[in-house]
């Protein structure tokens, strides 16, 4: 976020405690293929497992839905992240066949659905 001003950190509060961090961010590809991403998901590990995680994407895609005007959503996870895989299935994200060039496989919301 420091070196590309298309990214934005945000923090991921419970009530008044810090318990995370996202980051997403707008890239307008030179085709009309212009894509929003969630690109960081952390939860501080003493919060996991009682759905901050859930709720934070959740509360997540109507934020970049509402800032964007945006149809999808994409991010990006290594296959060896189950749990975040269930996580994101679960929200309704879906693999797409493609892989980010890190060489995760990248995920999408379609908000058309």
């Amino acid at each position: 976020a420091d070196e590309l001003k298309s990214w934005r950190p945000v923090g991921i509060y419970y009530g008044q405690i810090l318990i995370g961090f996202a980051m997403y961010g707008y890239f307008q590809e030179p085709s009309a293929n212009s894509q929003v991403w969630l690109d960081r998901l952390l939860i501080d590990k003493t919060y996991q497992g009682n759905g901050y995680g859930k709720t934070a994407v959740i509360a997540l895609i109507e934020r970049l839905s509402k800032e964007y005007n945006c149809h999808r959503i994409y991010l990006s996870v290594y296959d060896n992240n189950q749990a975040a895989i269930r996580l994101y299935k679960q929200i309704g994200f879906y693999f797409n066949g493609e892989y980010d060039i890190n060489g995760e496989n990248v995920m999408v919301y379609d908000l058309t659905e």
